[in-house]
């Protein structure tokens, strides 16, 4: 909560490897919140979140900064990952940044291209439990390739918030719904969720028309 204002409460729920989980919900119902408490950047008011010993999480946000802009995309890999030389120049092709481009200073790079880089950089860390926040806003053409080539790849757990329903219709294997301060669980692809609220209210509408056909007429005099 903030202040008076509860974004959730009372829920339980589970990650297992290997899931693919998209959170959704409108703007302002606590979703970057849920995210920054399962990353231990905020605590719950109430409750708990427990981590396996053997979790490795890591996050894309929204907006990615690095500490020294200046740095080079090459020299940035090899400070913040400790890889070789040759492991930079290796991850950072298979991401296409590629000869003279890799001594451009990160501070001159796209939204898109740092969001690329830091992927880039994540996808190296043996990470089992990676989390997105809106991945591909502010993405190019070529590197929201570049992204969903990367996560096509990736085989460990994944959640992710995102408004971007062919984003969440190709990755997306369970989605969490947050309204009302509460999550919906609902295991399976977007496509069948979307089948699944449709169904839902073609109930509520027709129950609501039951109900006017039930009421009671008003006499005539």
């Amino acid at each position: 909560a903030f202040g008076d204002r509860t974004l959730f409460s009372d829920l339980t729920l589970d990650i297992r490897g290997g899931e693919r989980i998209a959170l959704i919900g409108d703007n302002g119902t606590g979703k970057s919140t849920f995210l920054k408490l399962i990353m231990n950047e905020e605590t719950p008011d109430t409750g708990f979140i427990r981590k396996g010993p053997a979790v490795r999480t890591a996050s894309l946000p929204q907006i990615v900064t690095f500490p020294v802009a200046e740095r080079s995309i090459y020299d940035t890999m090899l400070y913040e990952t400790k890889c070789t030389p040759q492991g930079a120049r290796d991850r950072l092709a298979a991401f296409g940044f590629m000869g003279e481009d890799v001594f451009k200073p990160v501070g001159a790079l796209s939204g898109g291209e740092r969001s690329r880089l830091k992927l880039c950089m994540l996808m190296g860390e043996q990470v089992n439990l990676l989390i997105l926040d809106e991945p591909t806003n502010h993405l190019d053409i070529a590197s929201r390739e570049w992204m969903e080539d990367a996560l096509s790849d990736y085989t460990e757990a994944l959640l992710f918030v995102s408004h971007d329903r062919y984003f969440i219709e190709k990755f997306a294997t369970r989605v969490w719904e947050l309204r009302d301060g509460h999550i919906t669980d609902y295991k399976g692809t977007f496509s069948q969720y979307r089948e699944y609220k449709a169904r839902q209210a073609q109930f509520v509408q027709a129950a609501k028309n039951a109900e006017k056909q039930d009421a009671p007429k008003p006499k005539k005099e």
